[in-house]
């Protein structure tokens, strides 16, 4: 029977978490002090005969350049920390491995990235988190093709109205903050030049928060009443999100006014290279900082 150190139970936990991992997200978590500590603990786990964890790598992008390899458990571990932990639905276990980041990779990285950001802040505050899911957390099928009918992906919000079907927001968190207003959250991760896009999801949060859907859906209540969700919208090009801030501030495409305090807005680059609270503004382009 295989006996890990604390540093590779660590990692076993984190992945058991956060589903995928970079050794730089890894390090970002405190699972070691540096990457090489990282990645030898990780060559133990990968490279054993009933490996617990398996990595994925990519050859060198021609915008990103060298990408970092993907960590996740494998089966083997899977089982192994559900024989550890009483809280079984919680082990994150990816379902397909072999495609899911061919085309999603910036993408699903910077939504990891957030959380991460998140839970060291939680942490930092005395906070704990009750609820996290991510929009790559599907079961068998596809959203597309079951309009309508039960939700496929965890995070995925039926509204059909005003021609808008439904959402699935990129990520959902709760963290309770023991007597006060739970803080609840979803995210949206929006990587491109598309304003368009951006606008569209928008005014389907919109409806969402003005019919109450997210907080119906998650439970979220304080003192026995429903409280609203905020939507922390993270761009990978400053430009756009300078775009679409401004057409929702001057309610260009729809009416924002009354539900502009719930939108938040951070660049990728501030949200990988500052703490969660610091560095979020209004649509209006005042800043807030998380509390």
């Amino acid at each position: 029977m295989e006996i890990y150190n604390n540093s590779e139970q660590a990692i076993l936990e984190a992945l058991g978490e956060f589903q995928f991992l970079t050794s730089t997200q890894l390090v970002r978590l405190g699972r070691a002090g540096s990457r090489w500590t990282v990645w030898k603990n990780l060559n133990r786990l990968i490279n054993t005969a009933r490996a617990p964890v398996a990595r994925m790598n990519y050859p060198a992008n021609p915008s990103l350049g060298r990408l970092d390899s993907i960590h996740y458990l494998t089966p083997f571990g899977v089982r192994l920390l559900e024989g550890e932990r009483s809280d079984r639905e919680d082990v994150k276990a990816p379902r397909r491995v072999g495609v899911v980041f061919t085309s999603d990779y910036s993408h699903r990285i910077g939504v990891i990235d957030f959380f991460i950001a998140l839970k060291m802040w939680a942490e930092k505050n005395g906070f704990e988190t009750a609820h996290k899911s991510f929009y790559f957390e599907q079961k068998t099928g596809s959203n597309r093709n079951n309009k309508g009918g039960k939700s496929l992906s965890d995070n995925r919000l039926d509204i059909d109205k005003n021609g808008v079907s439904y959402i699935i927001p990129d990520g959902v968190a709760i963290v309770s903050r023991g007597e006060e207003k739970p803080f609840f959250l979803l995210m949206e991760q929006h990587n491109g030049k598309d304003t368009k896009r951006f606008m569209r999801q928008a005014y389907g949060h919109t409806l969402a928060i003005g019919e109450g859907l997210p907080s119906l859906k998650f439970g979220v209540k304080h003192q026995g009443e429903y409280i609203a969700n905020r939507v922390f919208c993270v761009f990978e090009n400053p430009a756009c999100m300078q775009a679409s801030m401004y057409r929702l501030a001057k309610n260009l495409d729809f009416d924002f006014t009354d539900v502009e305090p719930f939108f938040l807005f951070k660049t990728l680059d501030a949200m990988q290279n500052t703490t969660f609270e610091t560095g979020w503004q209004y649509a209006n382009g005042r800043m807030v900082e998380i509390r």
